[in-house]
């Protein structure tokens, strides 16, 4: 294996830092060790340099760069390598896994991201099935997804108009460039879904995926198939629609999504009773 290959995790904080030692303490227990740590704060007012002692090192050519929030952790002590090595097999320029969420409200309630349906789209591999799945749903989990770092001088930087998904954006960014992305089938990360950024009744998140929509998604939505493209503007019009009336011709216009969205939230519910 080749050890000399730079692995950057930044760790993003705001506020809370009562996972910081613990996120810290599972990147240096990874048996991998040309590794840098980059904490990054977003503005919080209790920010204090000394409550760690950050890792600055300049970063190699071939360095490979994975997110981490405060409060998160690694899946085992070996990840690190499995994923620099997967990267020199598949001559990959981003490597993504699974996650699994975890609440520390309710210790027996757990989650695993991407769900199901995506995973079995990742092993696949097709690029253009990923591209049209993009539209109307992110197939990848940013803390469980790693980048060799001049895929940023290819592509660009992330959009800075989003508040907390900014990996949404740049991930369909890459897909559309052809990025090469390999599905690792395995457990990366663990993640706690009691965060700022958890939860889709949020408002920032339901912000940002407005935005994602307007200025990311919609001026490409003539490249996508009829289906997804379908799919995408009954819900982006219905959410800009007001009256009842707008309401009720968007359902007219797009009553095949209407019934296809009364289904999903049916069985929904039904998969809900049956875990009771």
């Amino acid at each position: 294996m080749k050890q000399d290959l730079l692995v950057t995790i930044i760790v993003l904080t705001y506020k809370d830092f009562s996972g910081l030692n613990k996120t810290v303490e599972a990147i240096l227990e990874q048996t991998y060790q040309n590794i840098e740590i980059i904490i990054s704060d977003d503005g919080s007012e209790n920010y204090q340099e000394d409550m760690f002692l950050p890792f600055q090192k300049k970063a190699e050519a071939e360095n490979i760069i994975g997110f981490l929030g405060c409060g998160d952790y690694y899946a085992s002590k070996e990840i690190i390598k499995e994923i620099v090595d997967e990267f020199l097999k598949k001559d990959a320029e981003v490597v993504t896994g699974k996650m699994k969420g975890i609440s520390l409200s309710n210790p027996q309630r757990t989650t695993c991201l991407p769900e199901k349906h995506l995973i079995k789209l990742l092993k696949e591999g097709n690029r253009d099935k990923i591209y049209r799945k993009m539209f109307n749903e992110n197939c990848f989990c940013a803390p469980a997804t790693f980048y060799k770092k001049d895929v940023y001088d290819k592509v660009g930087k992330y959009d800075e108009r989003m508040r907390l998904i900014e990996d949404y954006p740049f991930m369909f960014k890459l897909v559309r460039n052809h990025i090469k992305i390999v599905f690792m089938d395995r457990y990366v990360t663990i993640y706690l879904f009691d965060g700022v950024s958890s939860g889709k009744q949020s408002p920032a998140i339901c912000a940002d995926l407005e935005k994602i929509k307007k200025y990311v998604l919609l001026p490409h939505i003539e490249e996508c198939d009829r289906r997804s493209r379908r799919l995408f503007l009954y819900n982006y019009e219905r959410k800009n629609t007001k009256s009842v009336t707008e309401k009720l011709c968007v359902t007219i216009k797009y009553f095949d999504q209407f019934l296809y969205w009364q289904y999903k939230r049916v069985d929904g519910i039904c998969k809900a009773q049956r875990r009771k």
